[in-house]
Order: C-alpha cells, then sequence, then structure tokens
C-alpha cells in the first residue's frame, strides 16, 4: 500500500522513496521483523491455550520427546509477518507478487491442516497423509504451470516461459510445454524438501532465509533490464516485474529472522507443517517466477541432503533392500544418534547452507 504514496511526491518529496523496491525492501525486512515480535508471544500463547502442543515422539532409541508440550504451528506466526510486511510494501498490482502470496495462503493452509489433525489425534504420525499432501501440491502446481505457460495469462512471453534456465547454458533449454512437468514436479520436490529439513530448533528456517536471499539477489537481476541492465550485462533473459520479488523476499527474510528469535533453541514454538510447508511453497514458486529451478537446489542444498537421505532410506534401503542405510532419516537425527548435540548439529547446518547460497551467487557469472 505504501508504494502508491510515490504518487504524492509533488506534494512531499520524500514521498518518492516509495516507488524504489531497495527502500522498501529494507522497510519489508523491518516491518517483518517487527511484527515477529509484536505478535510473537500472543499467537504463541494462543497456540498453549488451544492445545496445539507437539506430541513428542521415540523411535530406535533416539528419544525426542523432551520437546513433546512445545506450541506447534508455529508457521501461522512466519505467515502473518510475511503479508503483514508484503501488503504493506509490496505493489500488489504486480502479478508475480500476486502468485507468490496465493502460494503462501495455499501451502499454509495444506499444512496448517496437517498439524490440526495432529493435535486432534494426539499423534505427530497422524496428520494429513502422504497421498493428499502430494495431490495437493501437484494440483497446485499444475495450475501455476498452466497459467505459466498460456499467451495471455502468463507475465512472460511464451517462449521464454517454456524455457528451463541452466547454469552455465546462455540459452537455457527449450522445453514447450513439456516444460509443465517440470514445474509440477518441482513444486513437489522443493516443498517436501523444506518441510522435511524441520526437524530442530531453528534447523529449518535458517536456510531458508538463505536461499530467500539468494533469490532475491537473482530477482533483481532478471528484472533490471535494458542495455546497461545487469540481465544483459551477465546474460540473463529479461523477465519484467521479477524486481518486485526483492521486496518480498526480503519480507520473507524479516519474517524468518522474526520467527527464529522464539525458535532458537531451546524453542518456544515450533513453525509445524503450517510453516514448513508454507516456506517450501513460497520458495519453489520463487524460484518458478524467476526461472532458477536449478539454482534454488544449489542454494538450498541442505534441503536437497535431507530430502535425500530420507528418499534413500525409505525407498531404497527399507523397501527395495529391506534393511535401514541410516540409523535415522533425515541425516539431523542420524548426527544426533552419533552423540553430536542439537545446537552443534543446526549451526553447522547453518554453516553448510551459507556455503551453498555462496555457490549458487558465483553461477550469475557462469553463463
Amino acid at each position: 500500500m505504501l508504494y502508491y504514496l510515490r504518487h504524492l511526491e509533488d506534494w512531499f518529496g520524500p514521498f518518492r522513496l516509495f516507488g524504489y523496491w531497495n527502500f522498501r525492501s529494507m522497510g519489508a525486512v523491518v516491518t517483518a521483523f517487527a511484527v515477529s515480535l509484536v505478535f510473537g508471544p500472543p499467537i504463541i500463547r494462543v497456540l498453549r491455550r488451544l492445545g496445539a502442543r507437539d506430541q513428542g515422539r521415540e523411535f530406535g532409541g533416539l528419544n525426542v520427546a523432551s520437546k513433546e508440550g512445545t506450541p506447534t504451528m508455529g508457521g501461522i506466526l512466519i505467515l502473518v509477518s510475511l503479508f503483514g510486511s508484503s501488503l504493506l510494501w509490496c505493489d500488489l498490482a504486480n502479478q508475480q507478487v500476486r502468485i507468490v502470496l496465493c502460494a503462501a495462503l495455499y501451502f499454509g493452509a495444506i499444512g496448517g491442516l496437517d498439524d490440526l489433525l495432529k493435535v486432534l489425534r494426539r499423534s505427530n504420525e497422524r496428520g494429513l497423509s502422504r497421498h493428499w499432501k502430494y495431490a495437493a501440491q501437484i494440483a497446485f502446481g499444475a495450475l501455476v504451470g498452466v497459467l505459466f505457460l498460456t499467451r495471455g495469462s502468463s507475465p512472460y512471453d511464451p517462449r521464454v516461459a517454456q524455457t528451463l534456465t541452466v547454469p552455465l547454458y546462455r540459452e537455457g533449454i527449450y522445453l514447450g510445454w513439456s516444460y509443465l512437468a517440470v514445474v509440477v514436479v518441482f513444486t513437489v520436490l522443493a516443498s517436501n524438501a523444506v518441510n522435511i529439513t524441520d526437524g530442530l530448533d531453528g534447523l529449518a528456517i535458517v536456510p531458508a532465509m538463505l536461499v530467500a536471499g539468494v533469490l532475491g539477489v537473482f530477482a533483481y537481476v532478471v528484472g533490471d533490464g535494458g542495455v546497461q541492465g545487469l540481465a544483459h550485462k551477465l546474460l540473463f533473459r529479461h523477465l519484467p516485474g521479477t524486481s518486485e520479488l526483492v521486496v518480498f523476499s526480503c519480507a520473507l527474510i524479516g519474517a524468518g529472522v522474526g520467527f527464529l528469535w522464539f525458535n532458537s533453541h531451546p524453542a518456544s514454538v515450533f513453525m509445524g507443517d503450517t510453516g514448513s510447508l508454507a516456506l517450501g511453497g513460497v520458495l519453489a514458486t520463487l524460484a518458478l517466477l524467476i526461472k532458477q529451478e536449478i539454482v534454488f537446489f544449489v542454494a538450498g542444498g541442505i534441503f536437497v541432503v535431507e530430502a535425500g537421505t530420507s528418499f534413500i532410506q525409505d525407498y531404497v534401503g527399507l523397501k527395495l533392500l529391506g534393511r535401514r542405510i541410516f540409523f535415522r532419516a533425515p541425516y539431523h537425527h542420524s548426527l544426533l544418534h552419533q552423540g553430536y548435540s542439537e545446537t552443534k548439529v543446526t549451526v553447522r547446518f547453518w554453516i553448510i547452507s551459507a556455503i551453498f547460497a555462496v555457490m549458487a551467487l558465483a553461477t550469475l557469472k557462469l553463463r
């Protein structure tokens, strides 16, 4: 909403600042963080009073029941902060912003239903079934893919929209309508990878913020058109309107920092699937809109490791070989079993995530 104050610069000169995405990006970070600090304590109290608490679980001698009773569904705080800041600072007439806000709401609703069922059934294993989750994620990916690839509804030229961007290869790979399959598969993989990583205090939120930061940088580059623009200089296709996603990415980072304030060890609240699925869906949609799906997997390498170990354990080890390959998947649970403290595992994962983020940024020059 503040974006429209730029029209009043003749009445008050400083209002012109609201027309600049970089000024609004800084405001979005601070606002999202402030909203988290203001609304965090009451939201946690309400969740505790309503009985929305983690149910705890124990597996294979690795006891995590000590977390039982901690309020869950803290992803609500992430969404409140994200929407509060985005609605204030983003240009809501921008189609890409509207799409990514819808993604946050949609995936947050899926995760919220999953968390609610777990609370009502008093079991972390009896939430929304995996098949229903996949179906809902596939439906969203298919809808976005169709809108994205159809002339008239797509924010980009159809040939650009139907091309997969590949680091080291300037032209990319033109896929036509088969790119729809890429959109669907990528949406499911990316959203679930973030969801799987959420298992320790602060473990998922910091890598998510780093990925949001990387995608924000790429959004700025591909959105900066013209002969003197960064898109031209770095040999990227110019994607009109994506600079506004920088403001959204900064709002997401601010919401993440605010949530970490309460989620740092020992956590006062867990994000639950409400937050992890919302984060995964938002980051996947951001990557699709700036056409950097491969960069997402580089920047989010820690998500790939966590999801990969779970896949290997479930489908290769247990179903194919009939035995465990890891003591427990995802991999952070195996590290806990080896005697590493929760804080050490979390901080080391943050460090590795930062390295992956730097690697992803390095691809800016690999054209």
